[in-house]
């Protein structure tokens, strides 16, 4: 494949940011790290490590991806965040593609750890990512969170390998992530016109706890497992709650 570049975002991401670097270096020496304003030391760790580093407003994470795409050297662009490692096995896809075409992009497996654990089941144990593009022909569109590639004549091709994702280390973690992202939900579907229902507000939580966890066998991955489907319960939750008191005009995000 032609050379590519890496982007990585962050905030706060001190814990993360030199592993994620050290695996981005397999598969390109031009690395663009985004940063959103930590108040920790994760952009001198970035400066150590020799990569570029830019400083930039928060509009979301479409935005930031692409802002950051727009400072990299190659057309060939794998997005990955900063608790993200690549994986010897998708390095070694991602240097057999052969299929050049600009209007493709390309996603791979992505196994997450939580508290420690490999989850295996749930939402988390199916996810898939589309991540490496070519930036003449696709973009991320504006959403707060969330975010998906877009562009005309974009078809997508999945590939070997796997992206380790080490989404949550400690409970507090999970507990501001859960608020962040229910905010950041409730804003972008606000911004599309969307309504809370009643179905939305008190019917959805529960199918959010037990699709996950019944259906998906999340209460196979243990007390994990429960952690992370109630986590997804709760998030809807305040989704939709934030989205209400939005419509109502008595919240501003």
């Amino acid at each position: 494949m032609k050379p590519i570049s890496v982007v990585i975002i962050t905030k706060n991401e001190a814990v993360n940011i030199a592993d994620c670097i050290k695996t981005a270096k397999q598969v390109s020496d031009d690395i663009i790290v985004a940063d959103t304003g930590s108040s920790d030391n994760t952009v001198a760790i970035a400066e150590k490590e020799g990569v570029t580093v830019i400083k930039i407003g928060w509009k979301g994470y479409g935005n930031a991806r692409n802002t950051a795409a727009e400072a990299t050297k190659n057309d060939w662009i794998l997005a990955i965040d900063a608790d993200e490692r690549i994986t010897e096995s998708l390095v070694a896809s991602i240097k057999k593609i052969e299929n050049e075409d600009a209007g493709v992009i390309y996603g791979f497996k992505r196994e997450s750890y939580f508290l420690g654990k490999k989850i295996r089941f749930g939402n988390f144990g199916r996810d898939k990512v589309f991540r490496l593009y070519n930036k003449k022909t696709g973009s991320w569109d504006k959403a707060q969170v969330h975010e998906v590639l877009i562009g005309e004549n974009i078809s997508k091709q999945f590939v070997e390998g796997h992206l380790e994702h080490y989404t949550i280390r400690a409970l507090e973690e999970n507990d501001r992530k859960v608020y962040s992202y229910a905010r950041l939900s409730a804003k972008k579907y606000f911004d599309k016109g969307k309504k809370a229902t009643f179905i939305k507000r008190y019917l959805s939580p529960i199918a959010g706890f037990i699709q996950p966890y019944i259906f998906l066998l999340g209460f196979l991955d243990g007390k994990e497992g429960f952690i992370i489907a109630y986590s997804n319960a709760k998030c809807t939750w305040l989704k939709y709650k934030y989205l209400y008191e939005l419509n109502k005009g008595k919240l501003k995000v």
